[in-house]
Formats: structure tokens, C-alpha cells, sequence
């Protein structure tokens, strides 16, 4: 007892701990018909212990595999299929198949075979339980609860196969035979139901009896309905949920009813509750929030430590919302994550790793820097400049041109210096400074400016401390903030190609590197030697756009370009170039900012996209370049984003700018968080014919099984044009992560699936015995732990069976007995007999070495 009290009280302080933290700002992800769903309204879920997750719909069985949906259907000809294609609830048993019930009715999938039992009432009879099937529920243990129509209620322990049951009656104890079960949840060591008229009935399943009744909502109601029960553990309260008229909530051991969320809400602290909540469901995630399924609002998610509640409904325009704001079902499957299905729009899914995406509609951002106390400054379209807390994400000042006498509001760059300085480039408004509260703008009528144009698209510092400017139209200028002193490169008075300077940055090896419309120039921030650099160029692949939008030279002597074609990268040490776009991953090939964070990997935004790039070096010293991509599903802006509006901060955020406003990316915790996945053998398509369980082909059936659940496969000569369809045991919606793959005894070097598709396809493969070998490709390059294998076994052609070459002997063999015979009989008409005989006796002796 003080065991299981202590793991209880750590249990509860982990949760209390984590709910302290307050409710953070939901994002989802969407599944709907467009994926391939069967129907958009969802009615149960269920990850399995494979990690395929089961959707059940009123039109169809849906499988998913975090890539593609497998739909199942009800065939009348068909005793295999479905029972029907109405399916309410999909649960998972102690052998890992799927009971489904239809209405009134209840079938079993076995997801091995594919093959559906319609009667299960006979397995059930075999371990005991006998009579019709009314009702079934499989609890977290996997232990069934059943009801049936004329011989009591069971409970059944496959685990150690322990049977026990309550017979009808009205004595105490006993099961009455009108109570119908519409729905049943844990209850600390029992299980509690509720019948159609709202009554409860607490049974414990170990000892076979009736702990107690309560029929206070049957009493106030006295109707008919699809009632719901729900246990709040942590509050220890019980609610009976009527989706129409009120819910229902007391305490365990107390009489107090509340006859609706609203006035439980108040009663437990919480302000400005919204009236008349018709709740669905409601389920605690891994935090110890509650959340809550209601009718038209959305879900709402309370916190009853800090008293505060959060509502999320569907935002139009932004795919990270709920699909719609009625919230029928809740499930938290095993890895933490919760699942909300909806009335007519399918199923979304939130995670903490979709919480590290924020967005602020704070404008159109264009420029980002961070002052030496933290605070962000960001500088608008048309808005000047705004001044933000990081923490509270307050705006705590606003700077315009009325206020600091500057021609203009448009920001286009900013930085800030060592010595605290902020700068900021404008359009057609030259250079604001700002230094120990005071603001000063530079333009090129100001007194003694050396500016050629108003236009400053970007700003940094070398080594020395001088501020070098990136002019659009005027060149690069250096500006010593001690002396005030200006000196101004141009095409006319130096090496450089072009005065069109879009990006300005201070390289690994200290000079000063321009993205200008000429590809970029290094420049010696001494001695001012330019170095024009030639534009890399595969002649065998790509040709790049020559102007930049931005340049960066990391510490690995690489050369970034952002550009309209995409993202190149030029390895200055070796030579190599490479050319990253929409085919590689990107959400677009227009790439319009970029910046390195503090683990050497890239942030590179695209109009409608951020990805993160680890570069990787192999033995022999070549770059490959991973792609993790994101966009507004998963909880960024839409876009478009603007050009070089990126900043990465001192505590690990990346922060991008767009017309939308500000996206944070907490890239700390995208790193922290990882998990081992395991790849999924999920389909085989030979010749774009899908190959089901047990379905023949070309006259005969190539998987007794499904082919997540053989080993091997053996196929035909003419059937080596064929897909592996993979998949993954994590099972969240819209997975991005790509597998590497290999096929022993055909080639040994690892490759990757592309970034579009998950698919593995084989064309023409050789008559041989192979192995597939597949991984996850994790999201900083490096190939995962798990592995899956598939032998697969080509056979022969025909004509190079066995069989064949013993019909090629047969042939031989009676051909040389025919020539023998034409010879004999030639030879016959042209000599004597005694040549004859002679020459008789020579073919016998032969035939006679040769055959022994």
C-alpha cells in the first residue's frame, strides 16, 4: 500500500507540475477526405500496438500510417469484410485485433490477416461467455467487460484467462437486465457505466460485483439518450454527459450535482465561463489539462491549478486551427498526443512539438534584431518600428517617423551593434540609429553623408566595430561610428560588379560578404580588396539564378545564396556546389532569408515555408544536405514571408518576419524531443495493383498476411516492377520525416526515399534472393536505430528453371539420336558392310566413353 500511495503521490506531482506551467498555445494538425479518409465525420480512434491508427467513420474503417489512409469497407458477396460500413467504435484487444461495433452489431478485424469475424459471439463462448452480444468495452488493460442479452454481465482476464460473472437480478450486487450500456469509463480499481436513461452502475471486474447504483440524472431527466460518462481522477468528480440537456457532474463520494459545466466551472474558480456549453467529451492530456469537447465552441482546455481555462475553435485561414468548432470525440494515445475529431471535418491532432511554433500578428515584419537587454526590435512594412518583451510578448513601444523626424516607415533591415547601437535600414529613408535613448537618422542630403541612395537593405559590423551598409542601388559603404568618418564602394570606384546590394554580413574569416544582383563579393574590411565570386554552376545539373536576396559564409568556408531558383551552396574548400529547391524538400524554390543557428544548422524561409537543414560530411569528405520542412500546418504563418526577415536570438529562437506578422520556432525543443521510430512495411503495389491479404494474383495469393506482419515475399520474373508503400509506427498526422533504404545482394549504399513520396519502388529487378533494409531518416540527418527487413525473392524466368534445362537435355539428347540415325542411314547407301560394322562399332564405343 505505501507502494502504490507513493507512486500515486509522484504521479500526481509530476502532473501538478506540469499543469502549473499554465496552457499553451494549441496547434493541430488535420486529416480529412482530401487525405483520403472514408468519411469526414469521425466517430472513435485508436493507435494500435503496431502504431497504425484506426479511425472508425459512419461510411468505413480507416488505417493510417502517418502517410497515407487505407480505407475497408462491407461487402454483401464478401463474409470477410465488415459487418457494416457504420462503424461507432473501434477498440483493441488483449491479441491485438479490432473489435468494431455497427449499431446493435459487433465484428472483430484481425489487422494480421485483414480478415473480419462476423460472429464473434463464437470466440466469445469458447472462453466462457455465453448468450447474445449487447455490449463490449476493452479497458486500458485490455480486460473485457460484456454484456449480454440473457445471461448476465462478464468479466474476462486474458491475462490469466479469469472469468468472472454477475447474473441478472434486482437483489443487491446483482446486474439488472434493462440496465442497456451506452457508455463506460475507469474508475480508480472498477469500471462505471451509464445506461440509456442516465443511470450509473459502478461494477468491480476482479471480485464480479455491483459496488454501487445512482440514478439522481435518470430521476431529473427520465428520458432516453446517448448518454456519456466521463471520471475526472484528479478532481475525482463523475459526469454524465447528455449532449443536449446539461452535464451532469458530483463527486465520487459526495450528492453535490451540478447540472451543467458552466456553473461547475464557476463553482471551482474559474472567471468569465461562457453559458450554455454542450459538452461531448472530455479527456485529461499527459499535463493534467482537461479538455473538453463542445458543441460549436470548439474545445476548451482548463487548468484547476492556475484556474485557467483557454478556448480553441476553427480560425479561418490557418490549417493549424480545428478543422471546425464541433468537437465530438477526444483520444490521448500513447505517445502523449491528443486527438479531436469533429461533426463534418475530419480529425485533428495537437502535440507539444506543434507548440513550438508561435505566431504574433504584430504586422508585416521585414526586420528583426535583439537589443543587449533581450527585448526584440522589429521594424514594419509601413509601421516603423516596434519595440517587444519576449516573455510576455507585450509591444512595449512603437516608434514612427512623426515621432523621430524620419522620411520614412518603411523598415527594410535591422542590427545591433556591440556597443548596443541599434541600427535600421529603410526604403528611401536612409539609416536610423538609435544610442542611450536618442534617435538620429542619416540620408544622403544629410551634412557630409557619403550616401548615394536612401535605400540601406542591410546592416552589420567587422571586427574593428564599423557598421558596413548594404545599399540597393549605391554600392557598400563603411561607417566608422567613432569618427563618423564614410567610405563608399561602388562599381566606378572599385572591383565591384554591381551597386545592386540586397544583403550585407560579416564572414567566418572576417571580411565582409555582399549578396548583391552578380551572385556576391568578399570584401577586406582593411584594405578594401573586392573579390567578385563567380556564380556556382554544375554544367550536369543546374543553372542558378545569378542575384542574390542574401548571403551568408558559415564557418565551413561555405557560401550560401538565397535566390529566386532556390537555395545554392558553394563549398569554397572543395569546389562543390549544390543547388537545394522545392525538389529537395522546400515549400517553394524562392528562397528569401536564412540564418545559422548555434548548432551549425540552417534556417532557410522559402514564401510559404521554413526548413532546417543539417549539413552532413561522409568518409570521403562530400556534403549531403537533409531537409526538415515546415509550414502553416504546422502552426507558422501562411505567408508570404519577407525578404531577409530572420534573426536567431541568444536563447535559441528563430525568429521570421511576414506579411502575417512574427513566427517564432523554439529550436531547443525541436532538438530535445526525440523518439525512436520504427519503419512500417505498410503495402505492396505490383504494377499499380494494390496487393491486399489473401488476394490473388496472376492466379495465386503473393501475401498470407499483411506485409507489415511477414517477413518475406516471393514474386514472379515478370512481376519485379513492384513499391513498398512505408510507413511509420508514430502514426501523427502528416509525417515528414523521409526513410533511407537499401537492398542487400542488389546494392549496398543506403539512399533516401524522396521527399514527396514514402514509396520505395524497384524497376526490373534480376532473379535473385534480397533483403530490404529500411530506417528512419532522422531530422538532423543521421540514419535511426530501427530497423525493418523484408526478404524478397525474384524467381526465375521460365526458361531458366530447372525443368527448363531438363527439357533443353531432352531436346539435345533427341536430336543427337536423330542425327545419328540420318547419318547412319547416308553412310549406309555409300559404303560396304564391313565399313559399316566398323563404323558401328566406333559410334558404340563412343556412346559407350561418353555415357560410362
Amino acid at each position: 500500500m505505501m507502494v502504490i500511495g507513493l507512486s500515486f503521490i509522484i504521479c500526481h506531482l509530476s502532473f501538478s507540475s506540469a499543469a502549473a506551467q499554465g496552457i499553451p498555445d494549441m496547434k493541430f494538425r488535420r486529416l480529412d477526405t482530401r487525405d483520403g479518409l472514408a468519411n469526414s465525420q469521425v466517430n472513435s480512434i485508436v493507435r494500435d500496438s503496431h502504431g497504425y491508427v484506426w479511425l472508425a467513420t459512419p461510411f468505413g474503417l480507416c488505417r493510417y500510417d502517418g502517410y497515407r489512409v487505407r480505407n475497408f469497407y462491407s461487402y454483401e458477396r464478401d463474409t470477410m469484410t465488415l459487418r457494416s460500413n457504420r462503424v461507432d467504435k473501434v477498440e483493441e484487444d488483449h491479441y491485438g485485433r479490432l473489435w468494431l461495433n455497427h449499431g446493435m452489431n459487433y465484428s472483430v478485424l484481425d489487422p494480421v490477416t485483414e480478415k473480419v469475424d462476423r460472429q464473434p459471439t463464437r470466440w466469445l463462448a469458447e472462453q466462457g461467455i455465453t448468450g447474445g452480444l449487447e455490449y463490449i468495452h476493452i479497458d486500458s488493460k485490455h480486460c473485457y467487460w460484456v454484456k449480454t442479452y440473457d445471461n448476465g454481465f462478464f468479466h474476462y482476464d486474458p491475462r490469466g484467462k479469469h472469468l468472472k460473472r454477475i447474473p441478472f437480478g434486482y437483489e443487491m450486487g446483482s446486474f439488472p437486465k434493462e440496465f442497456a450500456i451506452t457508455a463506460a469509463t475507469e474508475c480508480r480499481e472498477a469500471m462505471l457505466f451509464v445506461s440509456n436513461m442516465g443511470e450509473l452502475m459502478c461494477i468491480d471486474g476482479n471480485v464480479g460485483v455491483v459496488e454501487w447504483r445512482d440514478d439522481y440524472v435518470k430521476k431529473q431527466l427520465n428520458n432516453f439518450n446517448d448518454y456519456w460518462v466521463f471520471y475526472d481522477k484528479p478532481q475525482d468528480m463523475i459526469w454524465v454527459i447528455t449532449h443536449s440537456k446539461g452535464t451532469y457532474i458530483r463527486e465520487r463520494s459526495g450528492s453535490q450535482w451540478y447540472s451543467n459545466l458552466t456553473d461547475y466551472m464557476r463553482a471551482k474558480g474559474f472567471q468569465n465561463v461562457p453559458d450554455d456549453i454542450v459538452v461531448w467529451e472530455a479527456c485529461y492530456d499527459k499535463k493534467g489539462l482537461l479538455w473538453v469537447a463542445t458543441d460549436h465552441l470548439g474545445v476548451l482546455v482548463l487548468n484547476f491549478q492556475t484556474k485557467e481555462w483557454k478556448q480553441f475553435t476553427n480560425v479561418k485561414s490557418d490549417d493549424s486551427s480545428l478543422p471546425e468548432s464541433t468537437a465530438k470525440h477526444l483520444y490521448l494515445d500513447q505517445l502523449g498526443r491528443m486527438w479531436v475529431t469533429t461533426f463534418k471535418c475530419g480529425v485533428a491532432m495537437s502535440s507539444d512539438a506543434l507548440t513550438n511554433f508561435v505566431t504574433l500578428p504584430v504586422g508585416d515584419i521585414n526586420a528583426i534584431t535583439e537589443d543587449h537587454q533581450g527585448n526584440w526590435w522589429l521594424g514594419l512594412n509601413s509601421g516603423g518600428i516596434l519595440k517587444m518583451d519576449p516573455k510576455t510578448y507585450e509591444v512595449t513601444d512603437s516608434v514612427r517617423k512623426g515621432r523621430i523626424g524620419t522620411p520614412s516607415d518603411v523598415i527594410v533591415s535591422a542590427y545591433t551593434a556591440r556597443d548596443g547601437t541599434l541600427y535600421f535600414g529603410t526604403w528611401e529613408g536612409g539609416l536610423i540609429t538609435y544610442k542611450n535613448g536618442e534617435w538620429h537618422c542619416l540620408t544622403a542630403t544629410s551634412p557630409g553623408s557619403k550616401l548615394g541612395t536612401n535605400n540601406v537593405w542591410s546592416v552589420t559590423e567587422d571586427h574593428w566595430g564599423n557598421i558596413w551598409l548594404g545599399l540597393l542601388g549605391g554600392g557598400v559603404m563603411r561607417l566608422d561610428p567613432k569618427t563618423g568618418s564614410q567610405r563608399v564602394l561602388t562599381d566606378k570606384n572599385s572591383y565591384l560588379a554591381t551597386v545592386w546590394t540586397n544583403s550585407i554580413s560579416k564572414a567566418a574569416n572576417g571580411w565582409i560578404l555582399a549578396g548583391n544582383s552578380e551572385y556576391c563579393a568578399l570584401i577586406h574590411p582593411q584594405t578594401f580588396k573586392v573579390i567578385n565570386m563567380p556564380p556556382p554552376h554544375d554544367e550536369n545539373s543546374y543553372t542558378i539564378s545569378r542575384a542574390s536576396t542574401q548571403a551568408l559564409m558559415d564557418e565551413r568556408n561555405i557560401i550560401w545564396q538565397a535566390s529566386p531558383s532556390g537555395l545554392s551552396i558553394n563549398d569554397r574548400t572543395t569546389g562543390e556546389s549544390f543547388l537545394l529547391d522545392m525538389k529537395s524538400g522546400f515549400y517553394g524554390s524562392n528562397v528569401v532569408s536564412m540564418v545559422e543557428d548555434d548548432n551549425h544548422t540552417m534556417w532557410v524561409v522559402t514564401d510559404h515555408g521554413v526548413s532546417n537543414i543539417t549539413p552532413q560530411k561522409d568518409e570521403d569528405g562530400h556534403w549531403t544536405f537533409p531537409v526538415r520542412s515546415f509550414n502553416d500546418r504546422d502552426g507558422l504563418q501562411p505567408g508570404p514571408f519577407n525578404q531577409r526577415a530572420i534573426y536567431f536570438t541568444k536563447s535559441g529562437l528563430v525568429l521570421i518576419g511576414g506579411q502575417e506578422g512574427l513566427d517564432i520556432i523554439n529550436t531547443r525543443k525541436l532538438q530535445a524531443k526525440k523518439r525512436k521510430e520504427k519503419p512500417l512495411f505498410c503495402g505492396l503495389v505490383i504494377f499499380n495493383d494494390l496487393i491486399e491479404a489473401g488476394q490473388k494474383y496472376n492466379g495465386r495469393v503473393i501475401l498470407r498476411q499483411t506485409l507489415s506482419s511477414t517477413d518475406h515475399i516471393r514474386l514472379k520474373d515478370t512481376e519485379n516492377q513492384f513499391t513498398i508503400q512505408m510507413g511509420s509506427d508514430d502514426g501523427g498526422i502528416k509525417n515528414g520525416k523521409r526513410f533511407v533504404y537499401r537492398m542487400e545482394g542488389f546494392n549496398d549504399e543506403w539512399m533516401k526515399t524522396s521527399a514527396i513520396s514514402s514509396d520505395i519502388t524497384y524497376m526490373g529487378l534480376p532473379a535473385g534472393d534480397y533483403t530490404l533494409c529500411v530506417r528512419m531518416l532522422n531530422d538532423d540527418g543521421t540514419m535511426g536505430e530501427e530497423e525493418s527487413r523484408l526478404d524478397i525473392i525474384i524467381g526465375k524466368p521460365w526458361y531458366r528453371t530447372w525443368w527448363a534445362f531438363m527439357v533443353y537435355i531432352f531436346i539435345a539428347c533427341c536430336f543427337g539420336v536423330w542425327w545419328l540415325k540420318k547419318f547412319y542411314r547416308g553412310f549406309k547407301g555409300q559404303r560396304g558392310e564391313a565399313d559399316i560394322n566398323h563404323t558401328t562399332e566406333y559410334v558404340h564405343g563412343l556412346i559407350h566413353k561418353i555415357w560410362g
